[in-house]
């Protein structure tokens, strides 16, 4: 088979498929092209995500979710000031945490009262 040939029916003006591929490309939502035509939402939605897939008048969504970030490396010390400037950092996210905290818990208190 080459690149030029492809699988499946031709394509065919007077099917429903066509009739929707039509009216896709006139502006009309899926709700109206179902009601017009006879059809379910979800055929009209396999339609245009099928004539998206080959060059259609819709954008191609992307492959997905992207994956997960790798996790970074455990932090090497090499030096004393090196893990007393962590241990400074982790007191700072520790007091703005604890902040947060009893914010939230005074807006609870408050919306229970």
């Amino acid at each position: 088979m080459t690149t030029q040939e492809t699988r499946g029916r031709k394509p065919d003006a007077n099917s429903k498929s066509g009739q929707i591929r039509e009216l896709l490309k006139a502006g009309m939502s899926p709700s109206e092209i179902a009601t017009k035509i006879g059809c379910t939402v979800s055929l009209v939605y396999n339609v245009k995500a099928r004539a998206a897939g080959s060059g259609g008048t819709t954008k191609r969504r992307g492959p997905g979710r992207p994956p997960k970030a790798a996790p970074e490396p455990a932090a090497s010390f090499d030096g004393i000031s090196q893990i007393l400037a962590a241990v400074k950092n982790s007191e700072q996210q520790r007091v703005q945490l604890r902040g947060a905290l009893e914010r939230i818990q005074t807006i609870i208190r408050d919306a229970l009262a």
